[in-house]
């Protein structure tokens, strides 16, 4: 499993700060990156990913997730192409609905059609061919590398395409062995459709990460993105059956979002969210009882995990990352 975390470049951390972090990060271990898209809670997302590629020889970068509706599809397409100039084999395209990005602006996610043609025109143009967008073709004017693309999806349709057209599925929800292998399966289904086999596409689920000698200090540590779960799991089509007892905090989780505050550990919104729920939406506990988490995840046929990298003493919580895995995919 590699070791994989998501980051977004606070607002007040300068840009140089940051190039500097992302080569630490490599010096660390870390093998993979996805950096944040959320124009109106953290610095640029492309900047951040070129200065990383530049401070960097071996760390694969991504957007972690960038949407179609926020950026032309264009504009993306070259962007991602000049990172794949900037870092060969090293660029990654991951792609999502609209989340933070989306609602700050007041839209609605994009539509699983406009996803799937998203996708389309983004394997086109990134491999050197036409790729066709709302009834207009387009071509790069340039490109350095093929670039894989992955999908964060959490919910059947959207992991259904990702089993479709993906180098990769970047699954999101709760960290339930029992939902992730629904979304597993989801994802396998859509293989299956595209006659594709389970190896041709690498699936990660996100879930963050807290061990701590005391257990109350670090479900504490984890609430704000336990409450960030929470609201995107409010509008799930099917609701995971393991978390129905939680459905009253899960709505008010979603009644209580502050999208200026999207991923602050100190957020005033994660109050809504109780400790049992904590625990079912993330991993938190002893480093024994993380480990044992983890390993539980990695059993249901996932081939690894992201991990956020929380603000506030990111070198502490990557430490205790890299304590906490070795025990888990032993």
């Amino acid at each position: 499993m590699k070791l994989a975390i998501s980051i977004g470049i606070s607002p007040r951390q300068s840009l140089e700060s940051w190039r500097r972090l992302a080569a630490e990060l490599e010096a660390e271990g870390v093998e993979r990156l996805w950096l944040i898209d959320s124009q109106l809670a953290m610095k640029d997302v492309y900047a951040g990913l070129y200065l990383a590629a530049l401070s960097t020889t071996r760390l694969e970068l991504g957007t972690g997730v960038t949407n179609p509706l926020t950026r032309h599809p264009t504009v993306t397409a070259n962007a991602i192409a000049a990172l794949a100039e900037l870092a060969p084999g090293r660029a990654l395209l991951g792609l999502g609905a609209g989340d933070s990005a989306v609602y700050g602006v007041g839209w609605k996610p994009a539509r699983v059609a406009e996803v799937e043609s998203a996708l389309a025109f983004f394997r086109d143009v990134l491999a050197g061919r036409e790729g066709s967008w709302n009834g207009r073709q387009y071509r790069l004017p340039h490109l350095a590398a093929p670039v894989p693309l992955h999908l964060a999806a959490s919910q059947r349709r959207m992991c259904t395409l990702a089993g479709r057209f993906c180098d990769g599925v970047i699954l999101m929800g709760p960290a339930e062995p029992g939902f992730v292998r629904r979304q597993l399966e989801w994802v396998e289904a859509g293989l299956a459709e595209a006659g594709r086999r389970r190896s041709e596409v690498e699936v990660c689920l996100v879930t963050t990460l807290s061990a701590q000698a005391d257990p109350r200090q670090a479900l504490d540590d984890v609430r704000s993105w336990a409450s960030t779960e929470a609201r995107l799991i409010a509008d799930f089509a099917e609701f995971p059956p393991g978390l129905e007892r939680f459905r009253e905090q899960i709505q008010q989780a979603k009644a209580d979002y502050d999208y200026s505050e999207h991923l602050s550990t100190h957020a005033g919104h994660q109050g809504a969210v109780g400790d049992e729920l904590t625990r079912a939406l993330a991993v938190a506990g002893t480093p024994a009882e993380c480990s044992a988490r983890v390993s539980e995840l990695l059993a249901t046929g996932i081939d690894g995990c992201i991990f956020p990298l929380l603000g506030g003493g990111r070198a502490e919580r990557l430490k205790m990352l890299k304590e906490v895995l070795p025990a888990a995919v032993r």
